[in-house]
């Protein structure tokens, strides 16, 4: 998208900036908001005065697929994201009721005892557990290897 700059010369920009102008002061010389604006003209006048090469910034109208050059494309396939696998859960073989209830502590941790894990349901010491949450509970599965 070609950019009309109120019909400056940017050749007249060059020679303010030659001439030691700063370029806030060719900026409000010629009425410009932006220090960009001054760059864009004093980039264009001297591709003008044949200083640089010339060089189009327009983006095309119609986007168009990107390739890249040289004579190899690459075939590439969409990128799909993989799901989360969910752990396979089976209704619970047995169901222990205490008859206290465990609260989360100010930490944020809850304490299961040794009578409560080792004696009522019957796991050993160094056992090692999965733990996920199912609707409203907490589920603890014991691992097949200490993790």
């Amino acid at each position: 998208m070609q950019i009309e700059y109120k019909n400056i010369d940017p050749k007249l920009v060059v020679n303010e900036i030659r001439n030691g102008r700063s370029l806030e002061s060719v900026q409000k010389v010629f009425g410009l908001r932006f220090k960009s604006e001054v760059q864009d003209l004093y980039l264009k006048g001297l591709m003008e005065l044949g200083e640089i090469p010339q060089v189009e910034f327009n983006k095309p109208s119609t986007p168009g697929p990107s390739v890249m050059p040289g004579p190899q494309t690459l075939d590439r396939t969409p990128f799909r994201k993989r799901e989360r696998q969910r752990p396979v859960v089976s209704n619970p073989t047995v169901v222990i009721k205490t008859g206290n209830f465990r609260t989360i502590g100010q930490s944020g941790s809850v304490t299961l005892n040794r009578a409560l894990l080792i004696e009522m349901l019957g796991f050993r010491v160094g056992d090692s557990f999965e733990i996920y949450r199912e609707d409203d509970m907490v589920v603890l599965k014991k691992a097949p290897t200490p993790v």
